[in-house]
């Protein structure tokens, strides 16, 4: 019953009263607001209340504006757009919007998502073939969540007479395409916009708001663009969840407004995601996208149906809806299981039963779907707390996806092994690459010391950040209820975390979930006892039987939905023998 240190913050109760004066919130909700560094007033008042108004214009973003004027004769002209967006949640979705819009806008769209399984990332050859067969040639490309590093493929096109507008959001490289008629992306070296970590398709909801300008002529756009803007929120939510960036800043007002939009989105395809994922009539929460919503439409991307989920989400039809939504609820079980499999193998693997702790992880085999690997890397990053990377050897065309923790940059990592790779590219925490399986030995050595090496650099000690620390008797229903207005929850702003220390644990505990897995008991501390839940620590149960001693315990609060709904529960993020003051 061992845990990582934990860091407890030392509370300040006359700075937390006075900053819940001035925004109208408890000192407890105050202190959580001081330790996210919102010390400033007007800085955690627009926090509490994000607003639509503090997202920049989307013209400050380098290029948009000539992007959106190519937008705006295409469809002027009745030229063929195709948007070419990537295979995951961000480039599918991006996708939907810049469809959408174009269409509302009375432009000829078609779209094109790459087969992950076949084709890989971004343009290749085969696909550029495709956009370029027949007499109706497009006369503008626009791309999602990639071609920031596609100056090969934008060449071709641009030889061809196809203009390319990039929407991207990944770093750049040090040479920049230089055919590309746009490059919207805002890490672009020079780019005035402030915010710099949107997702793929909140840049592309950035073209078709300064698009909605220049055919309105003016920042007041016509009710229907506005309606649109609005809806397409929603979207924007889903992308920003599932990509990981940052909930701050204009991320936080996208995904609070975008979320709100859901439940009375008037897309079937939303409504059957919803329905599907057991959320109609529901507030939608960032941890519903993150674990119902997300998985099913990532789905169609990993195993190779991108255009289902593409069709779902652009069908009028509700019938129709629903039996798109049932065909990505069949992909995304196929895929747990696909992904419990390859996750198995790996654990059973000598060098991970020998893995030393701060070494980093580089396994390879043939026979392993590409569309799971990545999810399994980020499985072995939460298990093992190191850099790992996932390659499914096949050929030529073997595929890595690779996950990191904080302190460590991936995409460096792999520019340092970029000898052994066809291609890569990514962000910090999460990359991928191609690669010649007859390199792969090669490129694990490789990875596995210059992985290990930056764990080692980065001096980062794994330790539990916790928020406050609480008794008991302080959790009371109006706390837990205040706590939501910090969400949404996600990276950079992760639901609070708590401690209590010297909890009993009353009754017997028992295993629980489908898989016995999970935990369930109950803890007392002084004169309260409140149900608490375990994920994944079934294997704690004969300890916690057997031991009978008190614990420290970190977890998050929040309300039961399902065995008593309307009571507190009490999420175990980590317990550990008591044994006084532990504090780091």
């Amino acid at each position: 019953m061992q845990s990582t240190p934990w860091r407890i913050p030392t509370r300040d109760p006359v700075a937390d009263r006075e900053l819940a004066t001035r925004v109208g919130t408890s000192p407890m909700l105050a202190a959580l607001l001081r330790n996210r560094g919102l010390t400033d007033p007007a800085r955690a008042r627009a926090w509490l209340e994000p607003r639509l108004r503090d997202l920049s214009h989307p013209f400050d973003v380098l290029d948009l504006e000539r992007a959106a004027e190519r937008v705006q004769r295409a469809c002027r002209d009745k030229e063929r757009v195709v948007v070419y967006g990537d295979y995951d949640v961000d480039g599918m979705v991006g996708t939907v919007i810049l469809m959408n819009f174009l269409r509302l806008a009375g432009g000829r769209v078609d779209h094109y998502i790459p087969n992950r399984l076949k084709e890989g990332y971004s343009f290749s050859d085969d696909a550029i073939d495709t956009i370029l067969t027949g007499e109706d040639r497009p006369g503008l490309v626009l791309t999602v969540d990639h071609g920031i590093s596609a100056n090969a493929g934008i060449t071709r096109l641009a030889n061809e007479g196809v203009d390319v507008v990039v929407t991207d959001h990944h770093e750049p490289p040090a040479v920049l395409p230089d055919r590309a008629h746009a490059l919207v992306n805002p890490r672009r070296p020079g780019c005035p916009s402030r915010f710099k970590s949107l997702c793929g398709a909140a840049v592309a909801y950035k073209l078709a708001w300064g698009a909605a300008e220049s055919f309105t002529g003016q920042r007041k756009v016509t009710p229907e663009f506005r309606e649109f803007l609005l809806e397409s929120m929603g979207l924007v939510s889903l992308a920003t969840v599932t990509d990981v960036v940052p909930l701050v800043d204009e991320n936080r007002v996208l995904c609070f407004h975008g979320l709100r939009a859901l439940p009375v989105s008037k897309n079937p395809g939303i409504q059957a995601l919803l329905a599907a994922s057991r959320l109609r009539g529901q507030a939608v929460r960032a941890v519903h996208v993150a674990y119902r919503i997300g998985p099913r439409i990532n789905a169609a991307g990993r195993m190779g149906i991108a255009d289902v989920a593409i069709e779902l989400l652009t069908t009028r039809d509700a019938k129709r809806a629903k039996v798109l939504a049932k065909r990505l609820e069949d992909a995304n079980n196929r895929r747990r299981l696909l992904e419990k499999d390859v996750l198995h193998e790996i654990l059973s693997m000598p060098e991970i039963k020998d893995h030393q702790p701060g070494q980093g992880i580089c396994v390879g085999k043939s026979g392993w779907h590409p569309g799971v690997i990545g999810i399994v890397a980020a499985r072995l990053v939460d298990r093992f707390d190191v850099p790992s990377i996932v390659v499914a050897l096949d050929g030529k065309k073997s595929r890595a996806s690779t996950r990191s923790i904080e302190g460590v940059n991936v995409k460096l990592a792999l520019d340092a092994c970029s000898t052994h790779l066809a291609q890569h590219g990514g962000h910090a925490g999460a990359a991928g690459a191609t690669l010649d399986e007859d390199k792969f030995p090669a490129f694990q050595r490789a990875f596995t010391e210059v992985s290990t090496r930056a764990v080692a650099e980065s001096g980062l000690t794994p330790s539990l950040d916790i928020d406050m620390e609480l008794p008991f008797s302080a959790i009371r229903p109006e706390f837990v209820e205040e706590l939501e207005r910090l969400a949404p929850h996600g990276e950079a702003n992760p639901t609070a975390l708590f401690c209590t220390r010297g909890v009993l644990v009353c009754g017997r505990p028992k295993r629980v979930g489908k898989d016995r897995g999970h935990l369930a008991f109950h803890v007392r501390h002084g004169e309260r006892t409140f149900r608490a839940f375990g994920r994944d620590m079934g294997d704690q149960l004969e300890r916690l039987r057997t031991e009978g001693a008190a614990l420290d315990i970190a977890y998050r609060l929040k309300f039961d939905s399902y065995v008593n709904p309307g009571s507190i529960e009490i999420e175990i993020e980590q317990l550990r023998l008591h044994n006084g003051d532990a504090r780091t």
